[in-house]
């Protein structure tokens, strides 16, 4: 059965993940080299957009967050977990656009009654814009929402994968079930296919770590699974590269730098498929899960979404513990995380003793 461990671990592993890859976002490696020295950088920091003394997130945690919002509150008012899940990120749109609710919704910015001890609405840093997925927010501008037959747009951003996580935990006795929900969830906002099935590839992949499965089974259970799937052959194709890459560097071969180029040849992180295949990449080859972290986040690509995928699967191999204090004493929205992280994972326990 899940443990708490492990859901901490995978949401303050996002976290921390996407903290250290924000101020990298848009440099080279050339850069990072120059900016930071010959080892990147290893710590978090604070930005010219932080709200506090701490390190800042991204959108890629806030609607992380904004999911696990969403399921808590489908299990409160007993409704389909992408209903909930939908209000969870109007809640996350109102609080980026400043835009009056619209009417039916105003309700849903109010505390609700699965937020007793934390609305995470009323939390500051929830608010705050960082490096938007405009995409994302023009979806959810839209009055009818996004489904797989009604399409917003043709985004295979990488912006939907980290709310892919939570709803892997929750379905984490089910991978095809977790698949089926993460797709749906990932289409209020994405419409293209390598973006909402990257979405539902990594909840499996999460499902099955839970589960106890190892990555390189997990993948065998899921390339199984996605040659039955419409259009899922370029989300194929670049895991499995992801794994000939890690085949080609031995065990405990040196620090983080010896895999930039490895990283690279994946893809820049960009697209979904490709920040889902170079997590992956990190995860299986780099033995050390702090140092995996770090290389996640300086290749000179989309640094925020790497990493924070590689730190959400670290965090459920090793719970937070592989995240050092000096991180998760800077981390922005740290006491949400946890409080939410405690919540969700009893919201997890009780659906496995329901069945």
């Amino acid at each position: 059965m899940l443990e708490l461990k492990e859901v901490r671990g995978a949401l303050l592993g996002e976290a921390c993940g996407d903290a250290l890859g924000y101020p990298l976002i848009h440099l080279s490696q050339e850069k990072i080299l120059s900016i930071f020295g010959q080892f990147g950088l290893r710590l978090l920091v604070r930005t010219k957009k932080s709200i506090s003394k701490s390190a800042p997130v991204t959108e890629l945690t806030q609607l992380m967050l904004s999911t696990v919002d969403g399921l808590l509150w489908s299990d409160a008012k007993k409704i389909d977990v992408t209903e909930g899940v939908y209000k969870g990120y109007m809640r996350w749109y109102y609080g980026q656009t400043g835009e009056e609710p619209r009417r039916g919704q105003k309700s849903w910015m109010r505390r609700q009654s699965h937020e007793h001890e934390i609305c995470l609405i009323h939390k500051k840093f929830m608010h705050e814009r960082r490096e938007g997925d405009e995409d994302c927010l023009n979806a959810l501008s839209s009055i009818k929402r996004g489904t797989k037959k009604h399409k917003l747009n043709d985004s295979e951003s990488s912006s939907v994968l980290t709310r892919a996580i939570p709803v892997g935990l929750l379905y984490s006795d089910d991978f095809k079930l977790a698949f089926e929900k993460a797709v749906e969830i990932a289409y209020l906002t994405h419409s293209s296919d390598i973006a909402v099935l990257s979405a539902g590839t990594l909840a499996a992949l999460v499902s099955l770590s839970v589960s106890g499965s190892s990555i390189p089974k997990a993948l065998e259970t899921i390339y199984e699974f996605l040659n039955k799937v419409e259009n899922s052959d370029s989300i194929i194709s670049l895991l499995s590269a992801a794994q000939e890459q890690s085949v080609k560097h031995p065990a405990g071969k040196g620090g983080s730098w010896d895999y930039i180029d490895s990283i690279n040849s994946l893809g820049s992180g960009e697209k979904a498929n490709e920040a889902l295949a170079m997590a992956v990449f990190c995860f299986m080859t780099i033995d050390d899960p702090f140092e995996a972290v770090i290389a996640a986040a300086n290749h000179g690509g989309n640094s925020s979404a790497v990493a924070s995928i590689t730190g959400a699967l670290e965090g459920i191999r090793h719970g937070e513990k592989f995240l050092p204090n000096y991180w998760t004493d800077m981390l922005e929205g740290r006491e949400s995380i946890e409080l939410l992280a405690e919540k969700f994972c009893h919201m997890c326990e009780k659906r496995i003793l329901r069945k």
